[in-house]
């Protein structure tokens, strides 16, 4: 959609004048995720402008990321390196096991009927789908597979990534995504079914359904926990941040349990939640963001992508409105999904600019 000069002016007047709410004097800080390989200076400098502190990649190549930190370095941007059990950690088990299958997480057979009819032709981008946010579909799936996060070997080869990462000369962080399950509830595979046994006899007062819950939360994060301990044990002063995805349907909102710096769960999916919503999640995350964990901050994360046709479109307007509502509901730190889409429209990187820049 396109707005004039004139109409953009008019709603972005307002944060001329904002104001932080009474009693909290933490600035706002806006970290994104992606970054534009192809002309990296001058992303940088508009990621800058638009008022971007940190930006996250998905890119692991410790050369590459040399790169990035340099360029971004120059823009007072920290550059954060991601790793996530899916694709590329798979590329890793095969060259490190290569007579081994990928451990892949298992799913149900109506599990994987659901994921043979999400990925027929355009369909997700015609039923709802929800992309690993919370599921409106009967057997929702994710379309991406993950190995499954009790895997001893994957565990091996993902601190071997974060080695390699806490090496790279200036790196500010690591962070951590697809740490989840595809149906986002649980895997299937022959060990996890026998680990939920053993839980299930060794608490025989707690329900089977909720047995099974707190198994499969448990397992990300514990799994997400040590991999973040073993973070700081290799550079004690290595950030940590996560974003929650995909969604663990049984909780949204288990992340306040992780112990890293920065935890971000979705206040503001890609999709258009009610503000009310929105304003709910947006408080849970602030005020529970120290109840296991005291390092822990808690972040609003804003999912925005400039696809008409595949993402509903959030206009100017409606980005603003996200943001005003995390921010008055206690959220001080926000990340954005992608970044690299927000700076690319003008319009989007001005709202971002007024309630993020210098």
């Amino acid at each position: 959609m396109t707005h004039t000069p004139l109409l953009l002016a008019l709603f972005l007047a307002p944060l001329a004048g904002f104001s932080q709410p009474a009693g909290d004097d933490r600035g706002l800080s806006l970290a994104g995720w992606g970054i534009d390989e192809k002309d990296l200076d001058a992303f940088a400098r508009q990621a800058a402008e638009a008022g971007f502190d940190e930006l996250i990649t998905w890119n692991t190549d410790p050369a590459a990321l040399a790169g990035f930190v340099a360029a971004c370095a120059r823009h007072r941007i920290g550059v954060y390196s991601c790793i996530a059990p899916m694709s590329g950690l798979a590329g890793l088990w095969r060259k490190r096991y290569p007579d081994r299958p990928v451990p892949w997480q298992v799913m149900t057979g109506d599990e994987e009927a659901a994921l043979k009819f999400v990925t027929a032709g355009e369909n997700q981008y015609l039923i709802g789908y929800q992309f690993g946010g919370e599921p409106r579909l009967t057997h929702e799936v994710l379309t991406t597979r993950i190995i499954c996060p009790g895997d001893a070997n994957a565990r091996e080869l993902l601190e071997s990534q974060i080695q390699a990462i806490a090496a790279v000369p200036g790196i500010r962080g690591l962070a951590f995504d697809g740490f989840g399950y595809q149906n986002y509830r649980r895997c299937h595979c022959e060990r996890c079914e026998g680990l939920l046994a053993d839980y299930r006899e060794a608490h025989p007062d707690m329900p089977g359904q909720q047995a099974e819950v707190v198994f499969f939360r448990d397992m990300l994060v514990e799994t997400l926990n040590e991999l973040a301990r073993y973070a700081r044990a290799q550079k004690p002063d290595l950030r940590t941040c996560v974003h929650i995805w995909p969604v663990f349907a049984p909780e949204p909102l288990y992340g306040n349990r992780l112990d890293v710096d920065l935890c971000g769960q979705t206040a503001a999916w890609y999709t258009l939640w009610p503000v009310e919503r929105i304003a709910a999640y947006s408080r849970a995350i602030s005020a529970d963001a120290t109840e296991f964990h005291p390092r822990q901050q808690g972040v609003g994360m804003l999912g925005y992508y400039d696809r008409p046709g595949r993402f509903p479109e959030k206009d100017a307007a409606r980005v603003n409105l996200e943001i005003e509502t995390m921010v008055q509901n206690g959220c001080r730190s926000i990340q954005v999904c992608g970044s690299i889409d927000a700076v690319r429209n003008a319009e989007i990187a001005a709202v971002f600019r007024k309630w993020f820049g210098d």
